[in-house]
């Protein structure tokens, strides 16, 4: 029987854990699997010509909130194009909710739950010609699936061995499956307990990874549950001499002191902290199950953010039950307070066979019936509410998220005379080109001093910007660049090679190409753009 899955993912930085992990388990069992992996970006015409082309027999669907549309679009085509071709779908989009799925003409069984306990025996059984009798695989009039469950992930095969590794791809990496949280909108809610790989074989397997992967996501959904193992970890990849950078999601208020001294290590720069706040209200907090006091996770994401080390990335949501435009927006103003590098707005998704969507009736929310499952308005926030709140996300990512007025911004928040939330909204209404401009033009009036405003916007855009011309507005009465670089690169040697001792050795003009002067208030500084971002500033 020839066997395809199909992998769509949310871009095509991404990668797939699922589908290698089921490739992986085939691979072990000598069975053949063919993997289509693509991406939502492009249409379901191309992709669909991309699976017939192989022929299959069997189709595995890995079906996710990001893809289910498209995927319900490209699994008709096939149907109607070859009705022979068996489909199963898969993934927590299928699990959620499967006699929703089955009712569809396009799909003949769902897996419920993790597959790579039933692939296999779901692959044998339909080559067999026979129903599949394995524990999470439903069909119509067939009996309730009950989903397995590895009982560690030590068992399951490294899905890295034959990988390509390209540069710019995301990998992922899963320690621990289960979160010991119960969030009433959270598809891991539904299991209780938290199942680990055992250090030893996350260690070996991250070895592998290392150096070939320029970021590895870890995808456990509280990475430090367990503290004492989280920092094992830390300790782990901190001593590895290479240069990957590393994702996880945690809980601020379980850090202890013990990792904030081993998170001010200058080499936890290559460590990025999602952490969930959600909401800072303790009634909409309460309604999810969430049993965090906001406070204390705000003052470990200042204090994490003090180290000067780890990237922290806030999350907040909403439309959560019990949660008003005012008090959402004194969460954003609490979130922007500890300067975090990233602050994400989320929107609240009623996914299938959570606890929210089945009291979303009982809750008064209204949401889109279909994926992405947003929720539109609820008792508390109005759809005029969400619309602007969607205008604010926009301008947190075009402005904040950025980074490319990451000073300039910092410097308006530091003052106290504006909060983060009113911040949002005169950004949101800026329309210049130039992000450093706009921040400018939008709040020059609220700092007590412009100038300092003006300064801190050119020298964001000289730490961003490798060639553009600096606009007029940002200039102020220092000598033009581009006769203050050849000087200091043609002229003065020394002085560039003091500032810029890496750069020793190297041709004028390929230091040129990529070399940046300001001159500011407090001195000149030299801008060099083979650099991070976050190494391009030097004192000259």
């Amino acid at each position: 029987m020839r066997v395809v899955l199909l992998a769509l993912n949310a871009s095509y930085v991404h990668t797939s854990l699922s589908a290698r992990y089921l490739a992986a388990v085939c691979q072990v069992a000598g069975v053949k699997l063919h993997v289509v992996e693509s991406n939502i970006n492009e249409g379901a015409e191309l992709i669909t010509s991309k699976v017939m082309g192989l022929c299959p027999e069997l189709l595995l669907c890995s079906v996710y909130i990001w893809n289910r549309r498209l995927m319900e679009d490209i699994c008709t085509r096939i149907r109607l194009s070859d009705p022979g071709i068996t489909i199963v779908w898969g993934g927590p989009e299928a699990s959620g909710g499967w006699e929703d799925v089955l009712r569809r003409d396009d799909v003949d069984y769902v897996a419920c739950g993790e597959g790579e306990g039933s692939v296999l025996p779901l692959i044998r059984a339909l080559a067999q010609g026979t129903r599949p009798n394995t524990a999470g695989i439903a069909w119509r009039g067939g009996p309730l699936p009950k989903a397995p469950r590895l009982e560690t992930l030590d068992k399951l095969p490294y899905p890295y061995v034959d990988e390509g590794w390209l540069q710019n791809k995301i990998y992922y990496f899963e320690s621990s499956r289960g979160c010991p949280y119960n969030c009433a909108y959270c598809l891991s809610s539904r299991e209780a307990g938290v199942r680990y790989m055992s250090l030893d074989t996350a260690k070996a397997r991250l070895s592998h990874m290392m150096g070939k992967a320029p970021l590895i996501k870890f995808v456990d959904r509280t990475f430090n549950a367990d503290p004492n193992r989280a920092r094992a970890l830390w300790e782990f990849l901190l001593s590895a001499d290479e240069e990957t950078r590393f994702h996880f999601e945690v809980c601020a208020h379980l850090l202890t002191a013990d990792d904030f001294e081993l998170l001010a290590d200058p080499r936890a720069k290559r460590f990025q902290f999602e952490v969930g706040l959600q909401s800072a209200s303790p009634p909409s907090l309460q309604a999810v199950n969430r049993q965090v006091d906001a406070s204390h996770t705000l003052q470990a994401v200042r204090q994490l953010v003090q180290l000067g080390t780890v990237e922290v990335h806030l999350d907040l949501i909403a439309g959560l039950p019990a949660e008003s435009l005012e008090t959402f927006a004194a969460a954003v103003d609490a979130a922007l307070a500890t300067l975090s590098h990233r602050l994400h707005l989320g929107f609240l998704k009623l996914l299938p066979g959570t606890e929210l969507r089945q009291k979303a009736a009982q809750l008064g929310l209204a949401y889109l019936p279909f994926a992405p499952y947003e929720v539109l308005r609820t008792p508390h926030m109005t759809a005029h509410d969400f619309t602007y709140l969607k205008a604010l996300a926009k301008a947190l990512d075009h402005f904040y998220n950025s980074r490319q007025a990451e000073n300039a911004l910092r410097y308006v928040l530091a003052q106290g005379e504006m909060t983060g939330f009113k911040l949002l909204g005169l950004l949101s209404a800026a329309e210049r080109e130039a992000v450093q401009e706009s921040v400018y033009l939008a709040l020059e009036k609220y700092v007590p001093c412009s100038l300092t405003l003006k300064e801190l916007c050119r020298l964001d855009f000289l730490c961003n910007e490798p060639h553009k011309r600096v606009p007029d507005l940002l200039l102020g009465c220092e000598p033009p660049e581009d006769e203050m670089v050849r000087h200091i690169v043609y002229h003065e040697p020394e002085r560039l090679f003091a500032a810029l001792p890496h750069r020793r050795g190297e041709k004028p003009g390929s230091i040129l190409r990529q070399l940046r002067f300001g001159k500011f208030a407090h001195g000149e500084l030299l801008f060099d753009h083979s650099r991070p971002r976050g190494e391009r500033v030097f004192e000259v």
